[in-house]
């Protein structure tokens, strides 16, 4: 499999196959790169896979709004993302110390990936459909977004969490 950094300058899109399934795949021109699947009655765990391995992106309580991300069938987290008190946006941090921004733009459209210099590394711009729909553009090379690639995955669930209770708030 490419590493993500190679899709530099491509557009990978996500796309729901069905409206009446809470499953997504990542797709680029030459085929499925990706796809993750909510789980559990209160959605609180999503199935995800991507470059041939498979991740759990889960909250460990319902309280909270931590999320934690481990490899399928390993009980320990390799990271977490944390928000910024009750704001969406949040930082996910990696097991060496490297950490990733997360950054939705509820108004604007779209949610940003950005490295700890602010610089933005992957940008993901929801379309307006029945089915969830949105267009992923890869604007930087990152080691770190080669190293652990379902931070692309990561970053639309909390798109869509954030679109789902913007759209129960009003």
């Amino acid at each position: 499999m490419k590493p993500i950094s190679d899709y530099l300058g491509e557009k990978l899109f996500f796309d729901q196959p069905s409206m009446f399934k809470r499953f997504y795949e990542l797709r680029a021109n030459d085929g499925v790169i990706g796809s993750m699947q909510q789980k559990g009655f209160f959605g609180m765990k999503w199935d995800s896979s991507i470059q041939n391995k498979n991740w759990e992106i889960y909250k460990p309580s319902i309280w909270r709004s931590l999320f934690e991300i481990r490899q399928a069938g390993y009980e320990m987290p390799i990271a977490s993302f944390a928000r910024e008190g009750f704001r969406s946006r949040g930082t996910v941090t990696f097991p060496m110390g490297e950490k990733l921004k997360i950054v939705p733009h509820l108004f604007r459209g779209f949610t940003e990936i950005a490295d700890e210099r602010d610089e933005c590394l992957v940008r993901i711009k929801s379309k307006a459909s029945l089915r969830e729909k949105a267009e992923v553009l890869v604007e930087k090379r990152s080691e770190t977004l080669d190293k652990y690639p379902w931070i692309i995955l990561l970053a639309y669930i909390i798109t869509l969490e954030q679109k789902h209770q913007a759209a129960h708030a009003g």
